[in-house]
């Protein structure tokens, strides 16, 4: 099973139109295109900047041009629910519920599961939430793996796991009873996510935490391959400098957002890829 990860594209109308479609299109077409076709294309969040309609919209469309949405599945980030909840915005993108924010996928090889991490409307929040329906639901999956790997997709990382998540609101804030949980895992887990803008992977015990770097940051992915024997996490970045610098362009039409220069963006050597034995 091989799973793209993106994260953090911020897509927005403010940017300088000409640049900022050049760049998203690029982008997205080497996300969907590049190299061996994927069973699973994953956002991990802010896909917009400004989560409104006509950003969803607009994003959704280029998305679409690639013909990819089946296999497409987009997780809130924090700016995606400036505007609305997860439910309206995926009626303004068309796609299905994620239940109620959760969801799973199961096969032989690996159980999948997303969590909306994101409050809806809070503007100077950014921190991420779990509720107790949704750490009951990674319980009982952690349970059920029955010797499978558990993979865990959402927007914002855990507690002093990956770069920047020991400053507030760069992470799941009020997670002690999620992280209880988690230490119950009886075998390998990854937790994937965005918000912090930098590549990091950090082991600690049965969990390997793995933070994407913003696509607009730092143009790149991860590619994710499961078989019967591991779990292989790699990185592919966009060596194309047109590429590069119509992103370092687009970010000169953004208000609020963390910058992070792109040599930072990358993360030390041991960021880029992990192999997790089964």
């Amino acid at each position: 099973m091989r799973i793209r990860i993106m994260t953090d594209l911020h897509y927005t109308h403010h940017a300088h139109i000409a640049v900022r479609d050049s760049f998203y299109r690029a982008y997205l077409q080497k996300f969907f295109e590049d190299g061996p076709e994927a069973d699973l294309y994953v956002s991990l969040g802010d896909l917009t900047q400004n989560g409104t309609e006509s950003e969803y919209r607009s994003v959704y469309g280029m998305i679409d041009s690639f013909g990819r949405r089946a296999s497409f599945v987009h997780i809130p980030g924090n700016h995606d629910l400036l505007e609305a909840n997860a439910a309206q915005t995926e009626s303004w993108a068309g796609t299905p519920p994620i239940r109620d924010g959760f969801g799973c996928i199961e096969n032989d090889l690996a159980v999948l599961v997303f969590l909306n991490s994101c409050q809806a409307r809070k503007p100077h929040d950014w921190g991420g939430r779990l509720n107790d329906v949704q750490t009951e639901l990674l319980r009982r999956k952690q349970a059920e793996a029955n010797g499978r790997p558990l993979l865990v997709f959402a927007h914002h990382p855990l507690p002093n796991t990956t770069a920047l998540s020991d400053v507030e609101m760069m992470r799941v804030e009020e997670a002690a009873s999620l992280l209880a949980v988690m230490s119950e895992a009886p075998g390998p887990c990854l937790w994937f996510n965005g918000h912090n803008h930098i590549q990091s992977i950090v082991r600690k015990r049965q969990w390997t935490y793995v933070q994407t770097a913003s696509a607009i940051c730092l143009p790149c992915w991860r590619e994710v391959a499961v078989t019967g024997g591991a779990v292989t996490v790699t990185t592919a970045t966009v060596d194309d400098p047109a590429i590069r610098e119509l992103a370092a362009q687009s970010l000169t039409g953004f208000g609020g957002f963390h910058r992070v220069p792109p040599a930072q963006a990358a993360g030390e050597d041991q960021d880029r890829s992990a192999i997790i034995h089964l």
